[in-house]
């Protein structure tokens, strides 16, 4: 077990408390970088993959990438349940996956200890014209295969020519637009991401008259938000997140994945915000609580840091990241005393 542990010259430098904590925080998370190499270790992740209604979805490809590229995969069982084993401490982007639904991801810090469970809810895909999409040439479903294995390597302009190269072939599969906008925004080329996400809305514009209540069309406008974000535009990222949520406010991993782009930037006050209202949407979910300690300790507001870790607690006592929560709450209660 973790113990924390603050060095009585904090006692002194209050201002400096917060970032303090901070870095402790984050040692414990990388400080098992010695067991492994190049994304590859002892290190488990588990989950299971529902639908909106509560139903597993059996078939559902997971596959964690680490930032070099390295990858592993699984796929989920009858009873929605997957798990990954042998990966390396550090950041893996975890992404599910199955035809006919919304592809979703989350990025997940792993340890070679215990790690948080990823659980997914999965939406069925809402076509984004009239009528039914039609594959023209089934033998080139083995190109989208190859785009999205490429993507999930991160080899996003070769990914890009296989969706080119299937849609072609296929030109009533929207869907594949969205894969293309998608390798846009990971190549650095917002602009073209910005155009592609743009005339996605402006399909559904044409098809329903508005975006109004339209799932694919808050997710776009979300994607919109994060190329904005990469850009360094926040004024307009907030914007667009903030229609994202009008147009699906029930939509509880939509607004922690808008959390979690701001607090990767630093921006604790709107993480807070987005995290509490994923909270206000799925109040018996226990993942926003924990990271809303995190953004409430980054700006040292400690009450409500340990209001939140305590909560996180009573909602998943058996959780793997359990221990170094209840590790932190005394250190922090410590500071307030003093």
């Amino acid at each position: 077990m973790i113990h924390l542990k603050i060095p009585k010259e904090a006692k002194t430098k209050h201002k400096n408390i917060s970032l303090l904590i901070l870095l402790l925080v984050v040692t414990i998370t990388t400080s098992t970088s010695l067991f492994s190499q190049e994304g590859t270790g002892h290190g488990r992740i588990k989950g299971e993959v529902k639908d909106e209604a509560g139903n597993p979805i059996e078939g559902v490809k997971i596959v964690a990438t680490y930032p070099n590229g390295t990858t592993f995969d699984a796929t989920t069982d009858r009873k929605g349940k997957w798990a990954i084993a042998g990966l390396g401490t550090g950041v893996f982007r975890i992404v599910a996956t199955k035809e006919g639904y919304q592809s979703i991801y989350f990025d997940q810090n792993v340890s070679q200890f215990k790690n948080d469970p990823v659980d997914f809810t999965m939406k069925k895909i809402i076509p984004l014209a009239e009528g039914v999409p039609r594959i023209e040439d089934k033998e080139s479903l083995s190109t989208l295969e190859e785009g999205n294995q490429l993507f999930t390597q991160k080899q996003y302009s070769e990914a890009l020519a296989k969706y080119e190269e299937f849609l072609e072939k296929n030109p009533t599969v929207q869907q594949v637009k969205i894969n293309i906008a998608d390798c846009y925004r990971e190549m650095g080329k917002y602009d073209d991401a910005l155009a592609a996400y743009k005339n996605l809305l402006d399909g559904i514009k044409q098809d329903k008259g508005s975006l109004a209540g339209d799932k694919m069309a808050a997710g776009f406008l979300a994607n919109i938000g994060d190329v904005y974000v990469r850009k360094g535009q926040l004024d307009q990222a907030s914007q667009y997140f903030q229609q994202s949520i009008e147009i699906d406010p029930a939509d509880e991993i939509l607004a922690f994945n808008v959390a979690e782009i701001y607090f990767k930037q630093g921006d604790s006050d709107k993480a807070i915000s987005y995290y509490k209202l994923a909270i206000k949407i799925k109040e018996t979910w226990p993942r926003p609580y924990k990271q809303l300690g995190y953004a409430y300790l980054n700006k040292g507001e400690y009450k409500l840091a340990i209001d939140a870790f305590k909560k996180f607690l009573e909602l998943d006592p058996d959780n793997p990241q359990a221990p170094t929560v209840r590790d932190l709450i005394p250190s922090i209660e410590k500071l307030i005393k003093e």
